[in-house]
């Protein structure tokens, strides 16, 4: 049997579509698994042992492996029309999406099997798990935790340590310099040495500079290096962004900070957490009229004392 799963979005969508890809794993355990992602969201899915074989889509390309290919199912998880496209050249005899909203016209006519899940007051792990659930007719499964591969050896200072993961492709999520400072002098007083972590491109100079304990900069890592450095530390603490759900994956207690963002669609998934939130008004109707450019004014309604007493919680 051979199963196409398209999952084209960002890189957290992509690590919370593992627990979709373990089920079609468990009950299909000879088959063969295609994974189509993003270029550049391929890296949290690397090791992963419930996908066969990953394909990456630059631009529009169709990846020639799943053309040749019959398929028995094939699925569409980001609700794109390239993934649709996809579905339906894959010629797959059961072509299954989450039809609940927005897939109507052509876009319906491309699938014969479809979920009803209500996913908007749910996690998004549940969205993507209760699509192949329901398709395959394995409705009462239990998803588990995420799946990422971390084992990958990063010299690291030895424990106990905290890493904090600030940065985030979307300037509106982030939390001020100097309250990550003040949290990064918090936990040094504690007796953790602080790590600040950071994505491409993103920069941790203006925090180390506030600080008055010196933290480290973790420098230039793969995900599956920032995954090694995660999981062998005593606390994680950071904004909504990739690194966050690798904390979950490995399992590190983690303190998630949450302003814009839906937390009961993205907090860490079946790992310790604790969550503290800037009161925001736009997230209910999800209609925000702030300026993306900047930190969001529910993120810097976040306390430092907040952010405090969640990571004390851990250190007790």
């Amino acid at each position: 049997m051979r199963i196409l799963v398209v999952k084209l979005n960002h890189l957290g969508d992509t690590l919370i579509m593992t627990p979709a890809l373990r089920l079609l794993r468990s009950r299909f355990p000879q088959a063969w698994i295609d994974v189509v992602v993003r270029a550049g969201c391929e890296a949290v899915l690397e090791g992963n042992p419930d996908l066969s074989q990953l394909h990456t889509v630059p631009g529009w390309r169709t990846p020639a492996a799943v053309l040749r290919r019959r398929y028995e199912y094939a699925f569409d998880l980001s609700d794109s029309d390239r993934a649709k496209l996809l579905v339906l050249l894959s010629g797959a005899r059961y072509r299954g999406i989450n039809a609940r909203y927005g897939v109507k016209g052509w876009r319906r006519e491309i699938f014969n099997r479809v979920s009803m899940f209500d996913w908007p007051p749910a996690h998004q792990v549940l969205r993507d798990f209760r699509t192949v659930a329901d398709v395959i007719g394995a409705g009462d499964a239990p998803p588990g935790p995420l799946v990422f591969n971390a084992e990958v050896e990063v010299p690291t200072p030895l424990p106990p340590y905290a890493v904090i993961h600030p940065t985030s492709r979307w300037a509106f999520k982030q939390w001020l310099p100097e309250r990550w400072a003040a949290v990064a002098d918090f936990l040094a007083a504690r007796g953790l040495r602080v790590i600040f972590s950071h994505g491409p491109g993103e920069n941790v100079d203006a925090i180390l500079e506030k600080s008055k304990t010196s933290p480290l900069k973790a420098g230039d890592l793969s995900l599956r290096q920032l995954g090694r450095l995660i999981q062998r530390s005593r606390l994680f603490l950071g904004v909504d962004t990739v690194a966050m759900h690798i904390a979950a994956a490995v399992q590190t207690p983690a303190v998630a900070l949450f302003g814009p963002s839906s937390e009961w669609s993205w907090h860490p998934w079946q790992s310790p957490h604790q969550l503290v939130l800037g009161e925001c008004s736009c997230k209910a109707s999800r209609k925000f009229v702030c300026d993306k450019t900047r930190i969001y004014p529910c993120m810097e309604r976040i306390g430092v004392d907040a952010v405090c007493a969640a990571a004390a919680k851990f250190l007790a």
